[in-house]
C-alpha cells in the first residue's frame, strides 16, 4: 500500500469536514492551525521514506495531490509536494 497516499486521504478527509462547519470562510482566515499543517507535513515525509524503503517511490495519486490542494486552497492553507 502507498504510505503516501494513505496519509494524503486522512488529512483531506479531515479538513473536508472543516468545510462543513465554517463554509464560507471569512477573507484570510483558516480553521486549520499551524501545527496541524506541520504535522502533516513531517507524517507526509515519513510516508515519503516508508514509500522509497519498500520500492514504491512516488506512488501517490495526482488526482489525491490535486484534491488535497484546492482544498488547502480553500481554507487558506498553503501545502507543496515536493
Amino acid at each position: 500500500m502507498c504510505a503516501v497516499s494513505m496519509i494524503m486521504d486522512h488529512y483531506r478527509e479531515k479538513w473536508d469536514r472543516h468545510l462543513d462547519h465554517v463554509w464560507p470562510l471569512p477573507p484570510a482566515s483558516s480553521p486549520i492551525k499551524q501545527e496541524e499543517i506541520d504535522e502533516f507535513k513531517r507524517l507526509l515525509e515519513r510516508a515519503r521514506e516508508y514509500d522509497r524503503k519498500h520500492n514504491q517511490p512516488d506512488c501517490e495519486l495526482d488526482e489525491k495531490r490535486d484534491a488535497l490542494k484546492k482544498l488547502a486552497k480553500s481554507l487558506g492553507v498553503e501545502i507543496a509536494f515536493v
